[in-house]
């Protein structure tokens, strides 16, 4: 410890190692730095600041009118899907509308088919009717041709037993081939 404070005591009067002279040329050097530090405060400083401050404005306002854009794109998107919806919606009712009138229209083209038919089979009935009725009639007229054919023959032979079975079956055979072939 001795030696710590004996150096002191012998050491030169230096302030951070320099001499005297070094110290002194370092003056001018200081106070040229500082000066020059305050200039370039007024000089650059300030407006560098208010050329910051200006920017920072112009960005702040910037991102307002974005978010405002931001607010109205959002509205417009709301509007668009508020007007899907409702296409959506007026599709729903234009098909619902459709598939009733297209039940309707098949009910009634069902039933207007459904006459159509009745009317087809009442006039086919008729006809059925009409051609049985006709048939008939000339089975009738043939009956009687035959029978009268059948009368006359058996007054001109005679009465003979054999005679008349056998005109019997002939006139028979005739009538069937008659009435068959006229149904």
């Amino acid at each position: 410890m001795n030696q710590g404070f004996l150096f002191l005591l012998n050491a030169e009067p230096r302030l951070f190692g320099m001499d005297q002279q070094t110290f002194m040329q370092l003056i001018p050097h200081l106070f040229n730095f500082i000066l020059l530090a305050v200039l370039l405060t007024f000089i650059l400083y300030k407006p560098v600041r208010a050329f910051l401050h200006e920017r920072a404005d112009r960005i702040a306002k910037e991102l307002d009118e974005a978010e405002q854009t931001r607010q109205a794109a959002l509205d417009l998107k709301s509007k668009y899907e508020q007007q899907l919806k409702d296409i959506e919606m007026e599709r729903t009712v234009i098909l619902d509308d459709a598939r009733k009138q297209a039940i309707e229209r098949r009910n009634r083209d069902m039933t207007e088919a459904k006459k159509e038919i009745d009317a087809l089979k009442a006039r086919a009935n008729a006809e059925i009717e009409a051609e049985k009725n006709r048939v008939k009639d000339q089975v009738e007229q043939s009956i009687v041709e035959i029978s009268s054919a059948m009368a006359g023959k058996l007054l001109a032979a005679s009465i003979d037993v054999n005679a008349h079975s056998r005109l019997f079956d002939e006139a028979m055979a005739e009538l069937e081939a008659t009435v068959f072939k006229g149904v």
